[in-house]
């Protein structure tokens, strides 16, 4: 991971690329969200002066685990972000600039990459419709009908007599709102 250290008071950085091909290994040793992956970086220093810009280009697939069925799956990646550093007393964040300590002179650029790549992907990553994995897809419909009440029993179904309460759960009699009786009420026609 020492290639990924970039010395900011060698001379002649302004203008400089450097290239990185990230790897299963570059993902091991980052130890987060993505398990794998194949992409190829290019950061290149925009500028050199008080804040040096680091203009951070990656291309390429990982994958990540189906927040549906928890398979594997593959995401495309491309991304170009700017990263602004500038030397100071001490390591900050300051949000669009990270301050690094004018003794020590380098920056790291491997959590930066990887933080990229990360905020590049979805919200959600899930395989397109029928593209899951079955047994998990089936595992998953099996509970969520009994969770949902689709073969639950009378007590789960009902609602007291009382407008003003509703049986929210197998173990609950607080009362409750109206508003939320018509919505347990369609919940439970689904």
């Amino acid at each position: 991971m020492d290639t990924f250290k970039i010395d900011l008071l060698s001379r002649g950085l302004e203008g400089k690329t450097f290239e990185y091909d990230i790897d299963d290994a570059f993902f091991r040793q980052i130890d987060g969200l993505i398990q794998r992956g194949k992409l190829h970086s290019t950061v290149t220093c925009k500028g050199a002066n008080t804040i040096y810009k680091f203009q951070i280009q990656s291309v390429g697939t990982v994958i990540v685990p189906c927040d549906r069925c928890m398979s594997d799956l593959e995401l495309r990646i491309e991304t170009t972000d700017v990263l602004n550093v500038k030397l100071g007393d001490e390591y900050a964040d300051e949000g669009d600039c990270v301050v690094v300590p004018e003794a020590e002179g380098r920056i790291d650029l491997a959590q930066f990459i990887y933080e990229f790549i990360v905020l590049s992907m979805p919200i959600v990553c899930c395989h397109e419709p029928g593209k899951c994995d079955d047994t998990m897809m089936h595992e998953l419909s099996r509970h969520q009908s009994t969770r949902s009440g689709g073969e639950g029993t009378e007590q789960d179904n009902s609602l007291s007599s009382d407008s003003r309460s509703v049986v929210i759960g197998e173990d609950s009699d607080e009362p409750v709102d109206d508003r939320w009786a018509a919505l347990k009420q369609l919940k439970d026609k689904l």
